[in-house]
């Protein structure tokens, strides 16, 4: 399976320890069942040391020399597992509330996919030394800036290229700027795209996104394009109308700020409900083969799909929404009333099944599945999103282990990162995650986290407990 190429400057910023500057103790977790993601094995009564941000040995507990000077942790009964990786997420300008509650539940790595500002790629280089000076304690952080689109675009903050030209220079603008990778959107031309695609080979920098309206997802996988995000292009490639409902997608981006908000909300998901009630399986195996064979990842984001539209799932859970600041709290709760809501639920409640069929069908032919969950968007909990996205990958058919192969190994193999991320053996990256039942037994269980070692930085229950009530009090204010 081919992986992601990233720029050495990407790896230094993945590699780079959140919170260096502070001292760790050498840890020693005994006693612990460790969990090989890569075979789905279960290594009972293990040690597992950690010096600075390395693990450094890994093996049973009556065969590990403890150092006297180790902070030791009995962990019998306990799981570990890799940290967990969530890859789609726009958090740049929330960072403040969202680290502290990925950490708390997990998250130890993100991919930040766009941030709505005109300073977007100051504010995520921002981000990154923030967490290299130890400022910030958050997860390993990977982010492109802005998107880059057509003329019109939906989002403000997006890089507007219109000719082949304008997409080069884009390119490398970006890329000598500090971006780890360039995000394609909806409405840009195909001249700009291929372009784009071109530029981005050549400066061996990752292209990855949504795939345009008007390119064929068969197209992009030949073009270079590294990930299928939301399986949007997917859907296309399964659908019987795809042309027509491709060409209405260009003729709504043409006119939507022309069109309130709402109006444009709504055509826009009337077409997307098209494309999901014209789903032919026989129809989805172009596409997936395409993205098998040159190695295109998708991640699905079942999560936003299901919450938006079952908001009733989120609001009841006062432990997550104790989290949730008190303006956006309300403009949740707006969502689930009267008005834009009970208009789009209807319309979008019935596309879930056929997400997860399409997500199954990825998963049968060996495409690579990534977690993610399109974190600050409505309705979804910073680290609880994720843990739902891993139900959600299992209720599409997924077993347990290959829904945490797709936050933890799937990431790694991803970022061409291996060697450092994605399974715990000596040598690699010591973010992991304790948890207080087999996750392999049920995904579920990832929730229940005794522990997590961030770059090597022992965060305990209470500790963990501690972030959560400083953003919960923070959230009330």
């Amino acid at each position: 399976m081919k992986c992601v190429r990233v720029l050495t400057s990407a790896l230094m910023a993945l590699l780079a320890p959140p919170g260096a500057a502070q001292e760790k103790s050498a840890l020693a977790l005994t006693h612990v069942a460790v969990v090989n993601v890569a075979d789905g094995s279960v290594k009972p009564d293990m040690t597992v040391l950690v010096r600075g941000s390395r693990i450094r040995a890994v093996g049973p507990t009556t065969t590990v020399s403890v150092p006297e000077a180790a902070v030791v942790v009995n962990a019998a009964g306990k799981f570990l597992v890799p940290g967990l990786w969530d890859m789609h997420v726009h958090s740049a300008a929330r960072v403040a509330w969202h680290f502290p509650l990925m950490v708390a539940h997990g998250v130890t790595g993100v991919r930040n996919m766009h941030t709505t500002a005109d300073t977007a790629l100051e504010l995520t280089r921002s981000v990154k030394r923030r967490l290299a000076t130890g400022e910030l304690i958050g997860p390993r952080f990977l982010a492109n800036g802005p998107i880059v689109d057509g003329d019109p675009s939906v989002w403000e903050g997006a890089v507007l290229v219109r000719t082949p030209a304008e997409a080069r220079a884009v390119v490398d603008s970006l890329a000598a700027r500090g971006a780890d990778f360039i995000k394609v959107y909806d409405n840009l031309s195909r001249d700009a795209y291929f372009a784009i695609a071109d530029q981005a080979r050549r400066r061996d920098i990752p292209m990855v996104g949504h795939v345009p309206f008007r390119i064929r997802p068969e197209e992009a996988a030949r073009a270079g394009q590294r990930t299928d995000e939301h399986a949007s292009g997917l859907s296309f490639g399964c659908s019987t109308r795809a042309d027509s409902i491709r060409a209405g997608s260009v003729r709504l981006a043409g006119r939507a700020s022309s069109m309130s908000f709402v109006e444009s909300l709504v055509a826009g998901f009337r077409l997307e409900r098209a494309l999901y009630d014209t789903r032919d399986p026989s129809r989805c195996a172009a596409t997936i083969d395409a993205y098998r064979r040159n190695g295109v990842a998708v991640v699905p984001t079942l999560v936003i799909a299901r919450n938006p539209n079952y908001p009733e799932l989120v609001l009841s859970d006062t432990a997550s929404m104790r989290f949730i600041p008190e303006a956006l709290r309300r403009e949740w709760e707006g969502l689930a009333g009267p008005g834009v809501g009970d208009t789009l639920r209807p319309l979008l409640r019935p596309t879930m099944r056929p997400r997860l069929e399409n997500v199954k069908q990825l998963n049968a032919a060996g495409v690579l599945i990534l977690a993610g969950t399109d974190l600050g968007n409505p309705l979804l909990v910073p680290g609880v999103s994720l843990h739902q996205e891993l139900e959600l990958l299992v209720e599409a058919g997924l077993t347990p282990l290959e829904a945490l192969r797709s936050a933890t190994l799937n990431p790694a193999r991803f970022l061409a990162a291996t060697d450092s991320l994605g399974t715990i053996e000596s040598g690699k990256l010591a973010d992991l995650v304790l948890i207080e039942a087999n996750p392999l037994e049920n995904i579920a269980n990832t929730r229940k986290i005794a522990a997590v070692v961030l770059d090597g930085r022992y965060f305990d229950r209470r500790a963990l407990d501690d972030l959560l009530a400083r953003t919960a009090a923070e959230a009330g204010r």
